[in-house]
C-alpha cells in the first residue's frame, strides 16, 4: 500500500504538474487571444481611419475637379473677350488708317485749292497791271462812260474777281471740314 500510495502521490504530482502546465498554457493562449483581439481592433480602427481618409480625399478631388471646370469656363470666357477686344482693336486701327488717309487726301485737295487761289490772285494782279499799263499808254478820248476802263478789260476783271471769290469760299469750306 505504501507503494501504491507513492505511486498515487507521484501520479497526483504528475497530474498537478500537467494541470499547472495546462493553466500556464491557457493563460498564454488567453494573452495571445487578447493580443490578437487588440491587434484586430487596432487594424479595424486603422482600416476605418484609412476609409475616412480615402472618402475625404475623394471629396477633395471632386471639389478640385469642380473648381477646375469653373476655371476652364472662366478661361473660355476670358479668351472670347480677348478675341472680341482684338477684333475691336483691329477695327479701330482700320478706321484710324482710313481717317488718316482721308486727312491726307483733304490736305492735298486743300493745297491744290490754295495754289488755285494763289494762281487766280496772281492772274488778277497781272490783269490789273496789264489794264493799268494799257490805260497809261492808250489816250482816252472823252467818252460817255465817264472815263472808265474799256469794257472788255472790265468784264475780264469782274470775271476774275468772281472766280477768286468762289475759290476762296471753297477754300474756307474745306478748312472748316478739316
Amino acid at each position: 500500500q505504501a507503494q501504491h500510495r507513492r505511486d498515487l502521490e507521484e501520479e497526483l504530482r504528475d497530474l498537478s504538474n500537467q494541470v499547472a502546465a495546462l493553466g500556464r498554457s491557457l493563460a498564454e493562449e488567453r494573452g495571445r487571444s487578447l493580443a490578437a483581439g487588440g491587434a484586430l481592433q487596432a487594424l479595424e480602427i486603422a482600416v476605418g481611419g484609412a476609409q475616412a481618409r480615402v472618402g475625404g480625399a475623394c471629396r477633395a478631388r471632386d471639389r478640385a475637379c469642380e473648381r477646375l471646370r469653373q476655371q476652364q469656363e472662366a478661361g473660355h470666357l476670358l479668351w472670347a473677350e480677348l478675341e472680341a477686344a482684338r477684333a475691336a482693336q483691329a477695327g479701330a486701327e482700320l478706321r484710324a488708317q482710313e481717317a488718316e488717309s482721308q486727312r491726307h487726301a483733304r490736305e492735298a485737295e486743300l493745297e491744290q485749292l490754295r495754289q488755285a487761289v494763289a494762281a487766280a490772285q496772281h492772274a488778277r494782279r497781272r490783269a490789273e497791271q496789264e489794264r493799268d499799263d494799257m490805260a497809261a499808254h492808250v489816250p482816252h478820248p472823252p467818252s460817255l462812260t465817264g472815263g472808265r476802263d474799256p469794257g472788255g478789260l472790265q468784264a475780264a476783271l469782274a470775271e476774275l474777281r468772281e472766280h477768286n471769290r468762289a475759290l476762296q469760299q471753297r477754300l474756307q469750306q474745306r478748312q472748316a471740314q478739316v
